[in-house]
This record gives structure tokens, C-alpha cells and sequence, in this order.
């Protein structure tokens, strides 16, 4: 999950664009990945190639709908207008809900490292308060607006390049090939199955995609620039993190990196002794922490949009004087709060996996909605002929597949909670459509 940019006065060109989408996906959700794909085994080096073919076709095809379709709200949007306002009602739910788990991902990684140095915070209870008073902190602190949240953006993230890089490509020195190979599949179903988790942990890190799909306006020569930038700046992502685990794995015991609640710092330990490890435990929480403020801005954004189309409440919608929909951020805060309670285990690498694996079921929803979307769209517009309609529809196609694929592997007790949340959406949208009906805003086509 990655960091949001603060915005661009002046039009960007390939290479800005390019570092802006890394950036963006990679922040702090690398962070306690090699932990849980660690638990996988080295099967999990199969998940990286289906998530990263697949997140490219998720990304260009979203690049594709921005362009032919610029919308405020981004994918919430395309659902809407491709399927109606039930639809764009669910996915909204869905990617808010996705949105604000994340965060939470991002706050039991960022005690996790805090656990490297101060131990007491693997008692559960001491490791949820510290998240929740860091969460209401960082709230107060998103309130002050996107500008003040984005000047803090290269500082975290130049910690967080330091780290993943430095062992990234430094920790190839002590790489142990045997290390490695300990483990092939430690997940005790099949191999397919394996790899189908591992997928969906991997998505994790590039959570966020069409967030780098900035619009046309900001861009230079979009039509050429969004996609290219789209595709350069995921494989430099890639690359960052398939680096990073797989150096991890082969650095530290696998035995002890399964459980480990900071893989970076245990590994630069590995590799220079145990300051380093507490340097690099540091800059990850830098990395970790730095990224909340400008996430908690980046998901208010999916609510704000359904509550002007009149498919959210219209609290989302209220801002201050910062242009920040505060109200929804204090909303969000609780829901937050409650999920670090319940989510509280003794092993912060397990909790953080059941966090990453609800954010990763709740937006593959808006996902498939988004990428099918792109076709009925381009038929709504007459676009539905020559090479490009079939190169965009055989990647709807390949992302629908990756989709299917990563929601298979997210778990039983995620796709119970997604089937459950996905239920709740079909009653509660007879309040949306009284609300909209009182607006003057049809929500059905019913003949008279």
C-alpha cells in the first residue's frame, strides 16, 4: 500500500509520472510482506508473477477508462455509470471498507517495527492502544489538509526506499540459497492453493494502482504517457518487492522470520549487527507511520463522491475549512479502532495478514466492477471496433481472471465477511434511494 502524492502544479512527463505510480503503490505495504509469504514458502514466487501480470492489466485498463472517461471518485465512478446506482452504491461501500482496513495494516505494521524496540507492545493489549492513540493522532493531524499531509511524502518515502532497497540489493551479499529452499509450500494444502494465497497476499503491495492513474489535465500527452508511466512504474515497484522477500528469505531462519514482527530490520541485523537492524526498524516506522496522514485523506475521497451522487450519506460530504471531510474521517477512525480490537493477536505478523486479507477481498469487488466497465463504456461511446477494443477487452479479461484468482486465495473467513458486507448493501440501498428520491434523483427505471 503507498503513498499519496501531494499533487502537481506543472504538467508531468514520463519520468515524474513513472516515480509518482512507484511511490505510490510501494509506501509502507512492503513492510511486513516477507513475514507472511515466508509462511507460504518459496512457492509464493509464483504469486508474484500472476499478481504482477495481472495488476498490469488492472492498471492499464484503468488508465484506458480515465481517459476516455475522466471522473471525480475514479473506479467508484466507472461502476456507477456502467451498471447504475445500486452498483456504484456497493462499490463505494466496498473500496471505503477496503480503504480504511488498509490503514489499519498500515498501523499494526508500523507497531510491529515499534515491537523492536520496545517488546511489550506483542502483549495485544498494549499493542492496540498504542495503534489507536497513533491513529487519533495522525486523524487530527490528516485534518490539517492534503498540502500539509504531502509535505511529509518525501521524507517517508526516501526511508522507505533506503530500507527496501539497502537490503533489497545489498542483502544479495548474504543471500543463502539453501536458507531459501527450506521451505517450498508451508501452507499444507496443494500447491494451487498455495500459490492462490500468495497471490492475494502479493496483491497487497499494489493496493492503491488506480490511484496512480492521475488525470489527463496533469499530464503530458496522456494518451501515451498514463499507460507507459502506468506499466514502468509497477515494474520498478515489482521488482523493489519481489527483491526484497526473496533476499529475506534467504537471510533470516525461516523458523524466526514466520514470526517476525519487523523482517527488514531482523534482516539488516542478520547483516551488520544489531544497530543496523535498529536503524532500519526506525526508518521503517517513519515509512509505516508517515504514509497514514495522507492515506486517511486519499480514502475519505470514494465516500465524498458517493455522497454528492447522493449514494453515501451526506456527512462524508462535509468538509472544514482544510477542505477535509472531517466527520467521515472521525467515522472511519472508530470503524478503524474496532478492527484493531478484534483483529488483536500475540503474533502481529498473523494480524496483520487477517487485516491485509479483509482490505484485499473488499476491493477486489470494486475491482471487477471497474474492469468491466471499460468495455460497456467503450461501447456506450461507440468505441467497440478495431485493435484497441480487443486489446482492452482481452486485459478486462485477464484482470477478471487474476481478480477471481486473488479472491479464491483471500480465505474462507474473508470471502464469509465480503459475502456478508456485499448482503448488508442490497437492504441498505432502499435508505440511498428515499434519499435520492427526495433529491429528485431517480434510482430505477420502473415505467408508470
Amino acid at each position: 500500500m503507498g503513498n499519496v502524492s501531494a499533487g502537481a502544479t506543472k504538467k508531468m512527463g514520463l519520468t515524474a509520472l513513472t516515480l509518482v505510480t512507484a511511490s505510490n503503490m510501494m509506501g509502507s505495504g512492503v513492510f511486513m510482506l516477507p513475514t507472511n509469504l515466508a509462511g507460504v514458502g518459496y512457492i509464493s514466487l509464483w504469486g508474484w508473477v500472476f499478481t504482477i501480470v495481472g495488476v498490469i492489466a488492472l492498471a492499464l485498463v484503468f488508465a484506458k477508462t480515465s481517459l476516455i472517461t475522466p471522473r471525480a471518485g475514479g473506479i467508484v465512478a466507472y461502476a456507477s455509470d456502467a451498471f447504475g446506482p445500486f452498483i456504484g452504491f456497493q462499490t463505494t461501500v466496498c473500496y471505503w471498507i477496503s480503504a480504511w482496513i488498509g490503514n489499519v495494516a498500515l498501523l499494526v505494521a508500523g507497531v510491529g517495527y515499534l515491537s523492536y524496540f520496545f517488546p511489550i507492545l506483542h502483549q495485544p493489549i498494549y499493542g492496540c492502544i498504542t495503534g489507536i492513540i497513533i491513529l487519533w493522532a495522525f486523524i487530527a493531524f490528516g485534518s490539517l489538509g492534503a498540502r500539509t499531509a504531502g509535505k511529509a511524502q518525501s521524507f517517508t518515502a526516501s526511508c522507505m526506499l533506503l530500507v527496501v532497497l539497502g537490503v533489497g540489493i545489498i542483502g544479495w551479499f548474504w543471500f543463502d540459497p539453501k536458507l531459501f529452499t527450506t521451505v517450498y509450500n508451508g501452507t499444507g494444502h496443494s500447491d494451487s492453493s498455495a500459490i492462490m494465497s500468495a497471490a492475494s497476499i502479493a496483491l497487497w503491495g499494489f493496493l492503491g494502482v488506480e490511484s496512480a492513474v492521475v488525470s489527463s489535465g496533469q499530464v503530458e500527452n496522456p494518451e501515451r504517457t498514463v499507460p507507459r508511466a502506468t506499466v514502468y512504474g509497477l515494474l520498478i515497484a515489482s521488482v523493489c518487492y519481489v527483491g526484497g522477500c526473496t533476499v529475506i528469505m534467504g537471510l533470516v531462519p525461516h523458523e524466526e522470520l514466520i514470526n517476525s514482527a519487523a523482517p527488514f530490520a531482523d534482516a539488516a541485523r542478520y547483516m551488520f549487527g544489531k544497530t543496523a537492524g535498529n536503524i532500519a526498524s526506525a526508518l521503517s516506522i517513519i515509512a509505516c507511520f508517515g504514509s497514514i496522514s495522507g492515506w486517511l485523506i486519499l480514502q475519505s475521497e470514494g465516500p465524498r463522491a458517493g455522497a454528492k451522487q447522493g449514494l453515501f450519506p451526506k456527512v462524508f460530504a462535509q468538509t472544514n475549512k482544510n477542505d477535509v471531510p472531517i466527520k467521515g474521517l472521525i467515522i472511519s477512525g472508530r470503524l478503524m479502532s474496532i478492527v484493531l480490537l478484534l483483529t488483536a493477536s500475540p503474533n502481529l505478523a498473523k494480524q496483520f495478514q487477517v487485516v491485509i486479507l479483509m482490505s484485499v477481498f473488499a476491493s477486489l469487488l470494486p475491482y471487477m466492477y471497474a474492469i468491466i466497465s471499460l468495455p460497456i463504456i467503450m461501447m456506450n461511446k461507440n468505441k467497440n471496433h478495431g485493435a484497441s477494443f480487443i486489446f482492452y477487452c482481452v486485459l478486462a479479461i485477464i484482470g477478471m481472471i487474476y481478480s477471481i484468482f486473488a479472491l479464491l486465495g483471500s480465505g474462507t473467513d474473508s470471502i464469509f465477511w465480503g459475502t456478508v458486507i456485499m448482503s448488508v448493501t442490497i437492504p441498505l440501498f432502499s435508505f440511498v434511494v428515499a434519499g435520492r428520491n427526495k433529491n429528485g434523483q431517480p434510482s430505477v427505471n420502473v415505467e408508470s
